[in-house]
């Protein structure tokens, strides 16, 4: 039997929802159904909340991943340049660093253009 709606906290049905893959599932886990999750959804605030603890795991990820960046590329670095490893081998790691050096060029010419607008008072533009 499902809960009173009303005594799930919006953490509670967030929470489940960020640890679950589908609404079914996270409505199961905190005992109400799926109707109530979409019901709270139809909520501005609620939305805000889950909006806002969703982006906060990305950024967290992001953080994570940019910490770890500086190996990533050193290792891919020394199987480019370790003489042993097969040349296909080496010649991958080399276009996987030249490939996303290029990205990351584009990447950060973008924000620092936006960095110039925004500080300018115009508007983001689309890339």
């Amino acid at each position: 039997m499902a809960k009173n709606t009303q005594a799930v906290s919006n953490e509670e049905i967030i929470a489940a929802i960020l640890q679950h893959s589908t609404i079914k599932e996270a409505a199961a886990a905190v005992g109400i159904t799926p109707r109530s999750i979409y019901d709270r959804m139809e909520d501005r605030a609620f939305r805000s909340e889950y909006m806002s603890a969703k982006d906060d795991i990305i950024r967290g990820a992001v953080f994570n991943i940019n910490r770890r960046l500086s190996e990533a590329v050193d290792t891919v670095a020394e199987i480019m340049q370790d003489k042993n490893n097969n040349p296909a081998v080496r010649l991958q790691a080399a276009q996987t660093l030249m490939k996303n050096a290029a990205a990351f060029s584009d990447r950060l010419t973008k924000d620092e253009y936006n960095s110039r607008a925004e500080n300018k008072g115009l508007f983001d533009i689309e890339w």
